[in-house]
């Protein structure tokens, strides 16, 4: 897993701001019921704004995946991917093989069509017509007994992608192919004629033998993907053809044993944060917890954090805790054209270790009908907007040790139905219309801005107190030099205990 690290340095500024439930009460009173508090509960907002990260690291993970299901070859956005195969050849068709003049070996793939000719597809993604330049590397084993051959299909995936890091391809050569995808074929299916060196090094052998076959495009446009060895019918076939002068030949093919896609990262700039989709990188940012708890003691008007028993802070729920981070799409690149929402996550305190969780999205069905989704990039607007509700509370109530609040992101599935309220796994929506489009995009986007845009927490809070406060009150906060605020107002609606 590779590391990038940038260290920052926070600037602070706070304001109390209106209630996101002003024209929800029946939505507030159900979230309320649901957490098992009084439905007369007051909420009201403390935002704080111009946070800028202490530090901010992207994850790249490339761990190499089985591609029994799909697998992809190809470059986009960034990354590569490597198709890699393993193969069982037996003895009895090399010995003909080795009488014959000459070889050729040839890779047949299908592409998925449930991908390729899905109605959802857009329709700027087909026709593709590439030259591809390939590179085919190789390695051959040594003589198997057929008990040899046979255990090949014994060995875990988990051991054979853990050989990539030192698994050294004995020969390679390139070769350059015209792949053409077009919707309307009926079956789509690639045959790749590969290097004539690799037909000429397994014809020359005698007895079983493993193949490793190992194909890599890194100057590819597109990401192809290809059904794995375990669909019924379309599963890819190496075939071995041994020919000779009067033109007769015959061939053998082959099914992989196993079969997996081995991803590259191909950025250039050491200093970006830059995620890509289709995998599973994760970028992590980390906030000074000053700024937060200061505007929650003058919005509270005495000490906060609490610090005294068990140091829990129980004079409020957090309702809704909210990121808005500015966004600039253009540095970003997307394979289908869609919104793609940014999944957002927190860390937990457990038995005084962190652990990753991630968030719920609670929905604003009001905005996301007029507006659309505001955890989406590659869509209109120029703010991203992230839920970072339960890691807030449980931060809040450990903050005294002076740990930094800390999040992250996740570049997850596009979106068809921007501003449809269904935003749940489940993929449709009432009437078996896709809300998220089925398959990943490999894509790209850059959060590098995230270093000198200051970001803007809002809290929404569900305060327990018994005295009679206004439902909508606003207490403005205003600290670009100093803090002024009526104290005594602010404790009597909020003083600790509730007399």
């Amino acid at each position: 897993m590779n590391k990038k690290k940038i260290i920052l340095f926070p600037l602070l500024a706070f304001l109390l701001s209106s209630c996101l439930f002003d024209t929800d009460d029946d939505g507030l009173s159900n979230w309320l019921s649901d957490q098992g508090m009084p439905s007369n509960y007051k909420v009201q907002t403390v935002t704080v704004s111009n946070l800028k990260p202490v530090s901010a690291e992207v994850y790249s993970n490339t761990t190499p995946t089985t591609a029994y299901a799909t697998g992809i070859f190809g470059a986009r956005s960034g990354m590569s991917h490597d198709l890699v195969f393993d193969f069982g050849i037996d003895s009895a068709f090399l010995a003909r093989a080795k009488l014959a003049d000459s070889s050729r070996s040839i890779l047949f793939l299908y592409l998925v069509d449930s991908y390729y000719k899905s109605e959802y597809l857009p329709s700027k993604v087909l026709p593709i017509e590439e030259d591809v330049k390939l590179h085919v590397s190789w390695t051959i084993s040594d003589k198997l007994s057929n008990r040899e051959l046979d255990d090949l299909e014994d060995i875990e995936d988990s051991v054979w992608i853990n050989e990539f890091d030192s698994w050294k391809s004995k020969k390679s050569a390139d070769t350059t192919l015209t792949i053409s995808v077009h919707k309307k074929d009926s079956l789509m299916m690639l045959a790749l004629d590969l290097p004539k060196a690799l037909g000429e090094d397994i014809r020359k052998r005698s007895g079983n033998r493993r193949l490793q076959l190992r194909l890599s495009a890194p100057e590819a446009s597109n990401v192809f993907r290809v059904y794995g060895s375990w669909h019924t019918t379309n599963f890819p076939r190496f075939r071995l053809v041994a020919m000779n002068n009067d033109t007769t030949y015959q061939y053998a093919s082959y099914i992989p044993i196993h079969a997996a896609t081995v991803s590259k990262n191909q950025e250039k700039c050491s200093d970006c944060l830059i995620l890509h989709g289709g995998g599973f990188d994760s970028l992590e940012v980390e906030f000074p917890s000053k700024p937060i708890l200061k505007a929650l003691a003058d919005f509270y008007g005495d000490e906060f954090p609490y610090t005294k028993g068990d140091s829990n802070d129980v004079r409020q729920a957090v309702v809704v805790a909210q990121m808005s981070f500015y966004r600039d799409d253009s540095k970003g690149e997307s394979e289908l054209g869609l919104p793609i929402v940014v999944r957002a996550g927190s860390f937990l305190d457990s038995v005084g270790k962190a652990i990753s969780f991630w968030e719920s999205y609670k929905l604003d069905k009001p905005r996301i009908l007029e507006s659309g989704h505001p955890n989406m990039v590659f869509y209109d607007g120029d703010s991203l907007l992230l839920q970072v509700t339960t890691g807030m509370r449980d931060f809040i109530n450990r903050a005294s040790d002076g740990r930094p609040f800390k999040m992250m992101m996740r570049l997850e599935r596009s979106v068809l139905l921007d501003k449809d309220t269904i935003f749940v796994d489940n993929p449709y929506n009432g009437d078996t219309s896709y809300v998220f489009f089925p398959y990943s995009d490999f894509s790209r986007y850059d959060f590098t801005s995230i270093k000198n845009k200051p970001a803007t927490l809002k809290l929404w809070l569900a305060t327990k107190r018994g005295e009679k406060t206004d439902e909508k009150k606003t207490v403005k906060i205003d600290t670009a030099v100093s803090v002024k605020t009526d104290k005594k107002k602010v404790a009597t609606s909020t003083a600790r205990g509730g007399k």
